[in-house]
């Protein structure tokens, strides 16, 4: 699979997700905008930015807050301060999926999540995927009517007495 590819499957990833929570989205038009969709949720449309996360060190995965301008060298990385409000990264080899607020990344151009809280690891200060995952960031009192799929898979028994 080539980059782009992997960028669209991200991209697909991050849309499901926003999916399952009823949050609108909107794609913009071609290739040339900081961001590559916006979201409403928490009152207000937030500029996301999706990012592959393949890449894994350490049992932590490299999340990378930054574009490079020179795809052949990877060199004039650019942050995206001020440009966004959040990142979704996609960890294609776990099939796990991460809202982070860029504020984390606070000018930094990558970041690790720790991928397992083993006990010794939560007595430090790591950062762990888990933690971003959309029921964690999102404010559940602020999603747009959730969907109610509480009687799903049940069988339904009428009975009599």
């Amino acid at each position: 699979m080539n980059t782009k590819d992997k960028g669209d499957f991200s991209e697909a990833k991050a849309l499901f997700e926003f999916q399952k929570y009823n949050i609108p989205v909107c794609i913009p038009w071609g290739d040339n905008q900081r961001y590559d969709m916006i979201a409403e949720f928490n009152g207000k449309l937030q500029k996301i930015q999706v990012k592959t996360a393949n890449e894994i060190v350490d049992k932590a995965i490299i999340c990378y807050s930054s574009s490079s301008t020179n795809h052949t060298t990877n060199r004039n990385l650019t942050t995206y301060e001020n440009e966004i409000d959040y990142f979704v990264f996609y960890n294609q080899p776990n099939d796990l999926v991460a809202l982070v607020p860029i504020s984390v990344f606070n000018g930094q151009k990558q970041k690790r999540f720790r991928m397992d809280k083993t006990e010794k690891q939560r007595q430090n200060s790591s950062v762990y995927f888990s933690d971003y995952s959309f029921d964690k960031t999102l404010c559940v009192e602020t999603l747009h009517d959730a969907p109610d799929h509480s009687d799903e898979g049940e069988d339904k028994v009428q009975t009599t007495k």
